[in-house]
């Protein structure tokens, strides 16, 4: 016989949870199912203490969780949905969890630790009523929390649940991002965030849980870090949150430009694209990434777009604690999509207390209309250029053409177009014409907007490689840098300036200060080991050069430095096996194979390498004067260097510091070519 002594007797809030197909995920895969069962578990629990809920059990997927309040069990459910649709927008889709929820208050007894009664039997009939992604409550709930939440209810038609005598209303709690069309004006309402009708038609509301996400965070969350603290952020990768996967360039493209405009944050490090990148779709967890990347916050951010009306939300992330500190959602026509940047960077400047100058004031509050065509066009230009292949650079050109085309006086693009044409004259075999054009592109975005920083850094290429006006060159670098601390590329291309003046320690502080700002790039990683083999410091040449194929196995820059410091320190062996995998991936790198091979006294086959380079046409003056140099041929190798200065070839100011031209040093005629070049003292 029960004691009666044993029960309590209580009013009582119960939720009942499920989730949506866990069981036919289990027949499919046990072990996914498994792991995302745990991980539901561990988004979830945090959230049952913070609203003071009672977990009775889990029923399988099932959670059944006891509350003295239905304010505070409804506030707890949002927020797990909140959670869980922003963690799925963020995750693999064979990863991605819905879970419905049911609540009702009512009488309950509790029993040595279980919870017992119709008013559980009544939530776990509500609970699959709910959508997938929702929650339904009883009408008793929906009673007590009308007007204690700003979310708006929705009546269903009364149902008979199974096993309860008398038919229950139930009613459905409308979340910010579900689609319903009829429910659009009380949305907006609740959240005070006017949308055009456009978007809203097109049935694709998820940004806006940015709106919801940041009300319940501000208010519950309890961050252990200050945000004056905050001085290394990371933009992540945004997620595409249209249905359109082509798209994709419009979503990159924003991160690219909002990164670009918070790295004008003087006293911020903002870490650079190529390095947050690579965590697009990664399982990493925030904490993880935000290590790897030594950041003390992180941005994440989801686009959406209909016609020319745009939605930017933005959630600011304490890192270590995958603590959310902020968010907000930003509304903008895409002709003034530079206002939108703005909107956003002063958002974000505000939350990490960073105290913007006036010049810095001015260009964020003066921004300019632009042509929507002409800015897709720059942004499709510059997606493909990111890919950093040959067919992306190909596309890449003619959409930063096109955009020119539209509107001839658009800075972006020039900027864009002038980057592309250093990066030509940059590779092993240019064009003769790259710094030349790379020159008028960027005077002429400097002439419809001297703030922009790609233009001087341009500049500056030109000014060092094609003007060799050091003073000018120096001049650029550092209004560059001025105006964006944080491109990284730069400060490894000011690194080399700084070398080419002979300043050794300056050298090495700045392309560490770049890696600061990319501490993933293979390229810094690489020109850092280079720096160091010019300054005969080979260990830690190896060592940079190593962490670079770390990087990227396979990195052209990276393979040429590492061949060429094991030729240098007499390790041919490893020379020419690093040099032959190189000369494998890119032709144009071939001339490093070449030396290293005549270097040991194998010169039929360096003169073979040679034959080919002459009879494609090489622009790779230079290189081939390596290996002319290493051959024992000097006067080959003079008419060579001399028609890489005269091409000009960017590699030919450094001819005096390269070890590889050691053997020229005492002819005359290598210090008349020094001197024609008008190095600095």
């Amino acid at each position: 016989m029960t004691d009666p002594s044993d029960h309590i007797r209580k009013l009582a809030a119960i939720m009942f949870t499920d989730i949506v197909g866990y069981s036919a995920l289990t027949q499919r895969d046990e072990t996914l199912a498994l792991e995302l069962l745990e991980e539901h578990r561990q988004l979830l629990r945090p959230l049952f203490d913070q609203y003071h809920g009672n977990e009775i059990k889990t029923i399988g997927d099932a959670f059944l969780v006891e509350f003295a309040s239905a304010v505070e069990a409804t506030r707890c459910a949002i927020d797990m949905q909140t959670i869980l649709t922003s963690h799925t927008s963020v995750v693999k889709p064979e990863r991605r969890m819905q879970v419905r929820i049911g609540l009702h208050v009512g009488d309950v007894v509790m029993k040595e630790g279980d919870v017992l009664g119709d008013g559980v039997n009544i939530a776990a009939r509500i609970e699959p009523l709910a959508p997938p992604g929702g929650i339904c409550v009883s009408e008793d709930v929906a009673r007590q929390i009308d007007n204690k939440i700003e979310l708006p209810l929705e009546r269903l038609a009364a149902k008979e649940l199974k096993n309860i005598k008398t038919p229950v209303a139930v009613y459905r709690i409308v979340l910010p991002w579900e689609k319903k069309a009829g429910l659009l004006l009380r949305v907006r309402r609740s959240l005070r965030k006017p949308f055009s009708a456009r978007l809203a038609r097109t049935g694709v509301m998820a940004l806006l849980i940015a709106a919801a996400a940041g009300w319940w965070w501000k208010s519950h969350s309890v961050p252990t870090i200050q945000p004056g603290q905050i001085t290394h952020l990371a933009v992540l990768p945004f997620a595409n949150l249209m249905s359109d996967p082509d798209q994709e360039y419009f979503v990159d493209g924003f991160h690219d430009a909002l990164l670009t405009e918070l790295s004008k944050l003087r006293t911020m490090t903002v870490i650079s694209r190529q390095s947050v990148i690579r965590y697009k779709g990664s399982d990493k967890s925030l904490p993880e990434i935000a290590s790897e990347l030594q950041a003390h916050a992180l941005i994440e951010g989801s686009v959406l777009r209909a016609g020319d009306d745009v939605r930017i939300n933005v959630q600011l992330i304490e890192a270590a604690a995958d603590r959310h500190l902020w968010a907000g959602v930003f509304d903008r026509k895409l002709g003034n999509v530079l206002a939108l940047h703005s909107d956003v960077v002063r958002a974000i400047a505000g939350q990490v207390k960073v105290t913007l100058s006036p010049e810095q004031e001015s260009r964020l509050a003066n921004t300019r209309m632009v042509n929507p065509e002409t800015y897709e066009a720059y942004l499709k230009g510059m997606f493909h250029m990111s890919k950093y292949t040959k067919e992306g650079f190909e596309k890449g050109l003619a959409y930063l053409n096109e955009a020119l085309e539209n509107d001839p006086d658009d800075p972006l693009a020039y900027a864009g177009l002038a980057l592309a044409y250093v990066q030509i004259a940059h590779s092993p075999e240019p064009t003769p014409d790259a710094l030349v054009r790379a020159r008028a592109l960027a005077l002429k975005a400097l002439e419809l907007d001297d703030t922009l920083a790609e233009a001087h850094a341009a500049l500056a290429e030109v000014r060092l490689y094609l003007e060799h006006d050091w003073a000018g060159a120096k001049q650029e670098f550092r209004r560059a840098l001025e105006l964006n601390p944080s491109l990284a590329k730069t400060r490894g291309h000011h690194a080399w300036y700084l070398a080419l003046m002979g300043h050794q320690a300056e050298t090495i502080e700045e392309i560490e200060r770049a890696q600061e700002f990319h501490p993933l790039s293979p390229l810094m990683s690489a020109w850092r080991g280079w720096q160091h083999w010019w300054f005969g410091q080979h260990e830690e040449a190896i060592s940079a050069v190593q962490r670079s194929l770390e990087l990227r196995p396979n990195f052209t820059v990276g393979l040429y430095v590492l061949g060429t410091v094991y030729a240098q320190q007499g390790r041919f062996e490893e020379a020419i096996a690093a040099h032959r995998k190189l000369a494998e991936l890119s032709r144009k790198w071939a001339w490093a194979l070449g030396h290293t091979l005549a270097l040991v006294g194998r010169k039929d086959e360096a003169r073979l390498i040679l034959a080919q380079m002459k009879g494609r046409g090489s622009t790779n003056h230079w290189g081939m004067a390596e290996i002319h140099t290493a051959l024992g041929e000097r006067d080959e190798a003079f008419r060579l260097l001399e028609r890489a200065r005269e091409f000009p070839h960017v590699w030919i100011a450094w001819a005096e510091w390269n070890p590889h031209f050691e053997p020229l040093r005492s002819d005359p005629r290598f210090e008349n070519l020094v001197r024609r070049l008008a190095l600095p003292d």
